[in-house]
């Protein structure tokens, strides 16, 4: 009779305690089913595994680099180009660094300017007939500054004015490279591993 009485008295506790974990549960579930559908992530993981709208995903790279110096984009000059490649370039091989993606981005530090740049780089298209040539829009720091086609399987030296209004305030340069025409590596394969370009070398004059 004595247990009966105890068994009785601690049945809505444990029916609390119950209800307790079961309400926690279902919080937990609320909460991961709220994070799925809206992960609290920074927006350049957003843009590239979530919404999709880029396939250069930022990489927290600074190269450092002094005007006047050219830069090889070749295995020889892989120390120095590496840390500048934020995304968007597949690792250097005899002919240069190719592209990938629909973007490509280069990051560096910048010693203060009083006047702009003049940028020399030199570069060949990445062809497969019928498509013979490759549109290139390059910008600085947010600011379109070239548009260039190139075609033929040759390098290719571009050169273009970087603005100093592009340059004020900044201790960086970022550079953007856009292809529209990016080939993609078979039908079935991402975008993120389209073709463009093959990038020989990079230099910075002070004009």
């Amino acid at each position: 009779m004595r247990w009966l009485e105890l068994t009785r008295s601690t049945r809505p506790a444990q029916l609390l305690c119950c209800y307790a974990l079961a309400g926690a549960l279902a919080a937990a579930e609320l909460a991961v089913l709220a994070l799925a559908l809206d992960p609290k992530v920074n927006d350049d993981y957003r843009a590239y595994y979530i919404d999709k709208t880029t396939t250069c995903l930022n990489r927290d790279a600074v190269g450092r680099y002094t005007p006047g110096r050219t830069v090889s984009f070749r295995p020889n000059g892989a120390r120095e180009a590496m840390p500048m490649m934020v995304c968007g370039w597949s690792g250097p091989v005899a002919d240069g660094t190719h592209s990938l993606g629909e973007t490509s981005r280069l990051r560096l530090a910048m010693p203060p300017l009083r006047d702009g740049l003049l940028a020399t780089l030199e570069m060949n298209a990445v062809i497969r007939p019928p498509q013979l040539s490759q549109r290139i829009v390059i910008s600085a720091n947010g600011t379109e500054v070239h548009r260039v086609t190139l075609s033929g399987a040759a390098p290719t030296t571009v050169s273009f004015v970087i603005p100093q209004a592009v340059l004020a305030g900044n201790d960086r340069l970022e550079m953007a490279f856009d292809y529209p025409d990016g080939i993609a590596q078979s039908p079935a394969a991402s975008n993120i591993y389209n073709r463009a370009i093959k990038l020989t070398s990079f230099r910075l004059d002070r004009l």
